[in-house]
């Protein structure tokens, strides 16, 4: 599962060590690789040298992704609503990789249109737009702004207080089924 993680974890990491001035040898990025339970991956990506230019953190499930997400500069992941929902709330710009076709399909346009995010299932177009982002404070900033533009924080609130009052206004109305 998990959309090809270890080819587009590769191709960004060449990317951005290519990208980098490392010849003084202190990394110029960071990329932290979250497999989840894809434990064949994590070992696979564990085991790599990614050269002077990026720092490389390897990581199977975490508890506490919305601080990787408040910490980074743009995310690459599957279409999934919840991802792109706290990453929008984080003002996080979205690379996505996959989508399940169906429920995930209108993710994707919805990102691309509301301008904070891309779509490519190719490695190594993944790695060259993430890169582009990266090297382009501005264009950065500007993407960061659209997914604040985007994130409705409150939604799951809004959604128990409208099904509330649905429920107090039935009850009132003396129905029943």
């Amino acid at each position: 599962g998990m959309g090809g993680i270890v080819g587009q974890a590769e191709a960004l990491g060449k990317k951005l060590d290519a990208d980098a001035d490392a010849e003084d040898g202190t990394p110029s990025f960071q990329m932290v690789v979250v497999c989840g339970k894809n434990e064949a991956a994590q070992k696979s990506l564990e085991s790599r040298e990614w050269g002077n230019g990026v720092n490389v953190q390897v990581n199977g499930f975490v508890y506490n992704m919305d601080e990787y997400m408040r910490a980074s500069d743009a995310i690459v992941t599957k279409a999934g609503p919840g991802t792109i929902a706290e990453a929008s709330i984080c003002g996080l710009p979205c690379m996505l990789s996959s989508y399940l076709p169906g429920q995930e399909a209108g993710n994707v346009p919805y990102v691309e249109n509301a301008g904070f995010g891309s779509y490519s299932s190719n490695p190594t177009k993944i790695a060259d737009t993430v890169s582009t982002w990266i090297e382009s404070p501005s264009k950065l900033e500007e993407m960061k702004s659209k997914a604040l533009e985007a994130a409705r924080p409150s939604a799951t609130l809004d959604i128990a207080r409208d099904i509330a009052e649905m429920l107090f206004e039935h009850k009132k109305k003396g129905g029943e089924k």
